[in-house]
Order: C-alpha cells, then sequence, then structure tokens
C-alpha cells in the first residue's frame, strides 16, 4: 500500500518519436501531489533546450522546465535534462553530470532509471517512449528489482517502436498503455492532492506537426536523428520508383532493422559505402523490397487462437442462412498458409456451403507461391496431421493444396491502403500486419475493417498486436488474450 505522503519520482525516457509521445502523455497528465517527473529525451549536444521545453510546456497539464543542476523536485512537475548532459536523481534532488563513455545518446536513459532504483526503490517509476535503440531497458529491470513501477508505451502506438519493444522483452514491465492513457492510469494509481497553484489546461492537445509550426517556422528537430533514419528516408523513394511499392505507411523502426541486416550481409558498415553499392547495382532496391516484405507464416499459427476463433466461427455459420456463402478478407496473406487455414477450418464447418475469401498482399512473389499452393513440411508444425492428410497430397518434401481447398481463396495484389475493400464480411483476419503499421494508419486500416464487416462481423488479429482508443470503440472484444473481437454496432 502506497503512503499518501511519499513522493515518488517519475523517469521518461524517449528518443525518436518521444516529442509527439511526450505531447500525448502530458497532455492527459493530472496532478496527484505525490510524483515529480525527470525527462530523458535524446538531443543532440545542443539540441535546442528551451525549444523542447517550450513545446511540451505548449501540451502539458503540469509545468514544465528545464533542469538544473541541485534543484529539489517537486511533484506535478516536469523536469527535462539539459541537452549534452547526464541526469541522475539522488533523494529528492536532480544531479547533472558529464555523459558516461558508455552512453552512446544523451541524456541516458539507464543513467537515469538506475539511479532512480538505486535512490528512490520502491517510490521509483520508469516509463519508457518511442524511441530507436535499447535505451531504458537496463533501467527498467533495476526499477523492477527495487520493488518500482514501469511503463511502456505500446509499440504499435509508438511512431519507433524500439525502445519500448526492448523494455518489454526485459519482462521488467508492469504496464503497457498508448501514450493517451500513461497519465489517467497514474492518477488513478496516485491519488492525492495538487499543487495548490495548479489550473487546469484551457486547451486540447494539438498534433505535434502544429505545435512545431506555431512555435518556430524554422524549427529544427531537436532530438537526434539518426543518420540511418536518413538513409532510410533517402531509400524509399528510390525503392517506390524501382518496384512500384510504397513503404512510407511502414513502421521505420521496423524497416531500419532490415536495412541494417542487409548491410551486415553485404559487409557495409558506413551508409555512403551502401550509397554507393545502391547506384553501382540498382536491382539491389528490388532485394530490399522484398526483404521489407519477409513475412514468416505457417498453418494454424498459433494454435490456441485459431481454436478461439473456431468456435466463434461456428456459431457464425449456424446463424447464416443455407444459401448464404461464408466471406472472409485476409490482408497481407503472404504465401498463402494463413488463408489456406481459414479455409480448412470453414470446411469443416461449413461443409458443401459456399466459401468466399479474399486474400491480398502487396508481395508479387510471396503471391505466387500462394497461388500455387505448395509448401514445405515445416509449415504444418502447428496443423493436425488428420487434417494436412484431407487436404493436402505429398510430393517429394513438400505437401500440394488439393484444388478444392485452393478453389476457395481468390489471391489480389494490392496496396491495402489504396483498395476497395470486400463488403458484407463475416470475417477479416489481418495477423501480424498491423504491427508494422504507424499508429494513425493502424485506425485508418480498422475503420476500413469495421466498414467492410456485416453486423455480426468478426476480427481477427495478432497476439502481439491490440486495437487502440479508436479500434475498441468500433469492436468489442470476444477473447481479449487471443485477439478476437465482435463488430460494435
Amino acid at each position: 500500500m502506497l503512503s499518501k505522503h511519499e513522493l515518488h519520482i517519475a523517469g521518461v525516457g524517449s528518443s525518436a518519436g518521444g516529442l509527439e509521445a511526450m505531447l500525448l502523455m502530458f497532455a492527459a497528465m493530472r496532478p496527484t501531489g505525490r510524483v515529480a517527473y525527470v525527462v530523458a529525451q535524446h538531443m543532440a549536444k545542443d539540441g535546442h533546450d528551451a525549444l523542447v521545453v517550450r513545446l511540451i510546456g505548449r501540451e502539458s497539464a503540469l509545468p514544465v522546465v528545464l533542469g538544473t543542476e541541485g534543484v529539489k523536485l517537486l511533484p506535478d512537475t516536469v523536469y527535462v535534462i539539459p541537452s549534452g548532459k547526464d541526469g541522475q536523481v539522488h533523494g529528492e534532488t536532480l544531479r547533472l553530470k558529464e555523459p558516461g563513455a558508455g552512453h552512446l545518446s544523451t541524456p541516458s536513459v539507464n543513467a537515469l532509471f538506475v539511479s532512480l532504483a538505486e535512490s528512490m526503490r520502491h517510490q521509483a517509476i520508469g516509463i519508457v517512449l518511442s524511441g530507436t535503440g535499447t535505451d531504458g531497458a537496463q533501467g527498467c529491470r533495476a526499477i523492477k528489482a527495487s520493488g518500482g513501477l514501469t511503463l511502456a508505451q505500446q509499440p504499435a502506438d509508438a511512431k519507433f517502436d524500439g525502445m519500448p519493444t526492448a523494455a518489454i522483452a526485459t519482462q521488467a514491465i508492469g504496464q503497457i498503455l498508448p501514450a493517451d492513457q500513461i497519465g489517467p492510469t497514474l492518477a488513478t494509481l496516485f491519488p492525492g492532492q495538487p499543487r495548490a497553484d495548479w489550473r487546469a489546461p484551457d486547451h486540447a492537445p494539438s498534433a505535434l506537426a502544429r505545435a512545431l509550426a506555431e512555435v518556430s517556422p524554422d524549427y529544427a528537430d531537436p532530438v537526434v536523428v539518426d543518420p540511418a533514419y536518413r538513409e532510410l528516408q533517402s531509400l524509399l523513394p528510390q525503392i517506390l520508383n524501382a518496384t512500384g511499392i510504397d513503404f512510407s505507411s511502414y513502421k521505420e523502426d521496423t524497416l531500419l532493422r532490415r536495412l541494417e541486416k542487409r548491410k551486415d550481409t553485404l559487409g557495409m558498415a558506413s551508409i555512403p559505402a551502401y550509397q554507393a553499392y545502391v547506384r553501382d547495382h540498382p536491382e539491389e532496391l528490388k532485394i530490399l523490397q522484398h526483404l521489407f516484405l519477409v513475412s514468416v507464416s505457417s498453418f494454424f499459427r498459433d494454435r490456441e487462437s485459431f481454436d478461439t476463433l473456431k468456435a466463434s466461427l461456428a456459431q457464425l455459420v449456424a446463424a447464416k442462412r443455407p444459401d448464404e456463402p461464408v466471406r472472409v478478407w485476409v490482408p497481407g496473406c503472404a504465401s498463402g498458409e494463413e488463408a489456406l487455414t481459414l479455409a480448412i477450418m470453414l470446411k469443416e464447418l461449413a461443409g458443401a456451403r459456399a466459401i468466399e475469401i479474399t486474400a491480398t498482399d502487396l508481395n508479387p512473389e510471396a503471391l505466387a507461391l500462394a497461388r500455387a499452393g505448395s509448401y514445405r513440411a515445416t509449415a504444418f508444425k502447428e496443423m493436425d496431421p488428420a487434417l494436412r492428410e484431407r487436404y493436402f497430397s505429398a510430393h517429394g518434401q513438400h505437401y500440394q493444396a488439393n484444388p478444392e481447398l485452393l478453389v476457395c481463396v481468390r489471391y489480389e495484389q494490392c496496396d491495402l491502403l489504396a483498395v476497395t475493400p470486400p463488403d458484407k464480411l463475416d470475417l477479416v483476419s489481418c495477423r501480424n500486419l498491423l504491427i508494422y503499421m504507424k499508429s494513425h494508419l493502424q485506425d485508418q486500416l480498422i475503420k476500413c475493417f469495421h466498414q467492410s464487416l456485416h453486423a455480426q462481423g468478426l476480427l481477427f488479429i495478432g497476439q502481439s498486436e491490440s486495437l487502440s482508443f479508436v479500434g475498441n470503440s468500433l469492436f468489442v472484444p470476444i477473447d481479449h488474450y487471443h485477439r478476437l473481437y465482435r463488430k460494435r454496432n
């Protein structure tokens, strides 16, 4: 049980995309009289500290100040660690240090969090927001070990999911939330009296772009812009011109990981060397397209989730007229394993009833494999062998889907964000695609799925994905753990 008189200190760690997340978080923050906030936002050495403070302060429900050496930390106040320094908390005091030799980015989130764990123990709070890299993960482990509280921005909600994903992977995170839900959550955990001089803000939170434009038309991003990010931004238009596929809606963090892996394979650590390689080898752009679209799938992937789906599909099929087809859309179908899994399930449930599955993807090579319907034995590791024998024929090291199964699925190459979707659907199965999309585009897709489904239609997403506030307003969970939802009407 928390004492009503204890001051808790929350460290907030972020990098690329962190300003956008903090605007949302601090706009929804409410005073409790019990929590002070110290922000470690990665910045260049001369990172326009005053501008960062002004940007956050314009949106924040709490006062925001630039942290100074030896300042006593007060509740319901946000302190931004200045650029070129590491911040540490000793007792209720902020100390500014020269960056440690092993700290690749400053202010270091790990340095702040570890000091909180050592100094504040169970009164420490660590909050990890959008950013590339893994800074903050070690610090979260320290805070958890000291009995403190840890929170991370939901990766699907983050512009760059590297830092929150790394923190979550440590299994030291207590709660995973969208940025705008962190403030209300802390208010419920730390009820108390706000500072006497606090006044509620008289504006709604604005978009980051509007805030930047209003403060300074000549604004230069104060956070460190990773050179690899700039490299990626220069490559995306080239890939679009070479292949016709636009990756601008994909999360940069995911693409960066695949780009770096490709450069490692080629033995090219420097950006100029790789740029020269692309100029000399234009076919490299198509190789990048393949790497960016790579998708790992198998039949009945996450078997328990498909068992949950089967029970709801059985109810849906039983409620339909005998002459009504079962209509399904599988966006991001890759090489067809998921679409054929659904075809098998429906054949088992629906008997002779017509089954119409539309499966779409950007990758023409993956779609060619899907249409061929030939799969290695490893793709069937979660599938009942009896079902495999019923619907596939063995051909050497591969299994060939039977014609009566293939006819249930129509494959189409299309851009998910530009296509006119099918309508009057019974099910949209979009698993492990949303995690690659930026948050506003995820909401756009969820709205599209909602419009495509009939009144009792089902939405099935991947276990590492979740719905935003918009998604939860449009769908009601049938089984939250297995990510199965029904359309709200």
